[in-house]
């Protein structure tokens, strides 16, 4: 069992999580490799989160799948084990992307849909995300070449 201040730590970061609509298992399974300097096995996690096994294996192909979390191999051994992707922004590739297409549907079809008193929204909200786009890309990319540096 975690100590109390690892385990108000999870309560925390579960609940942050949470308004990023990510499952309470999945946001402790993170915030526990988070806090490991080594691999985790699924059995380690359910262990020491006090979550079932088969919770612990769904958590993790969510965070795997979402780029949290990466698999890796123990030599002589068929065991999985987890740990904490170094490269932070992975995650927030697919968003960035989002940003890009809601930037080009506001200004390809919304500014021509919306009510003439509604065009300059359109065209701000437009230029928002194309701004949180950029941004975003641009802080990607530095954290990509600091992970590159730190593998």
């Amino acid at each position: 069992m975690p100590s109390d201040d690892r385990r108000r730590f999870l309560d925390e970061f579960v609940t942050l999580l949470a308004g990023w609509n990510m499952p309470a298992n999945a946001a402790q399974v993170y915030g526990f490799l988070l806090l490991q300097s080594e691999p985790a096995s699924l059995d380690e996690m359910a262990k020491e989160l006090e979550i079932s096994k088969s919770n612990a294996c769904k958590a993790a192909k969510l965070l795997e799948t979402a780029g949290h979390i990466r698999r890796v191999g123990e030599r002589g051994s068929k065991r999985v084990l987890y740990v904490a992707r170094e490269d932070f922004g992975t995650p927030f590739l697919l968003r960035t992307a989002s940003l890009g297409a809601l930037n080009r549907l506001m200004e390809t079809r919304g500014a021509k849909l919306a009510d003439p008193e509604a065009v300059r929204r359109i065209e701000e909200l437009a230029s928002f995300y194309g701004t949180m786009q950029s941004a975003m890309e641009q802080i990607i990319t530095a954290d990509t070449e600091r992970a590159d540096k730190t593998i």
